[in-house]
């Protein structure tokens, strides 16, 4: 386990790429992007994000135990080799088996770790196909008007999704509220501030 498995990264890379709006088509006069359509995309989105980083830092714990265990592994072989050399006495020995019983251990548990990895790996794939890319497919390659996307961000409540790569990339957000602020509503909104 060198890196996180390709495909990983691949959708993690599709997490951050879905709704970017560089990626939106503008065709002529399609359909727009329904608000709670967006919302419920980027929600998901966010989720994604937060276990995609998570099987991410657990991939990198793992690739730093196996590299530290492949150390060890090469410090018990030298060891090996010069108890082969001489003629150890029993203690010698003993504590040589003893930290080769210590090495096999945290092999099997890293081992088990590997195989819970590869659970949760699939589980994500999973989560991403059967809930993420359903939901998002209705968004992608559909042009979004900046207010609707201010309002899915949740910029207008306590609790926006700034982590969100679409809500973090929206262009000029203080002149967007500002212009939001002033139409009055949504709807006015809707029609004054186009970007």
């Amino acid at each position: 386990m060198k890196n996180m498995p390709i495909s990983r990264i691949k959708i993690g890379l599709c997490l951050m790429l879905l709704t970017s709006p560089a990626l939106q088509a503008q065709t002529p006069n399609p359909a727009q992007v329904e608000e709670g359509d967006l919302r419920a995309c980027l929600q998901l989105e966010q989720q994604g994000l937060k276990r995609f980083n998570t099987l991410e830092q657990r991939a990198s714990d793992l690739r730093g135990s196996e590299k530290l265990l492949s150390e060890r592994r090469i410090a018990l072989q030298n060891q090996k080799a010069k108890l082969d050399a001489g003629k150890p006495d029993q203690k010698a020995v003993a504590n040589f088996n003893e930290a080769v019983n210590t090495f096999n251990l945290q092999a099997d548990r890293l081992n088990a770790d590997k195989a819970e990895f590869e659970k949760e790996s699939s589980t994500y794939d999973n989560w991403v196909n059967n809930n993420l890319k359903p939901v998002c497919n209705k968004v992608i390659n559909k042009p979004v008007n900046p207010v609707t996307s201010y309002y899915a961000c949740g910029f207008n409540s306590t609790q926006p999704l700034v982590d969100v790569p679409h809500c973090k990339t929206l262009p000029n957000l203080d002149s967007l509220k500002t212009c939001i602020q002033k139409a009055g509503s949504k709807t006015a909104a809707l029609e004054a501030c186009k970007g």
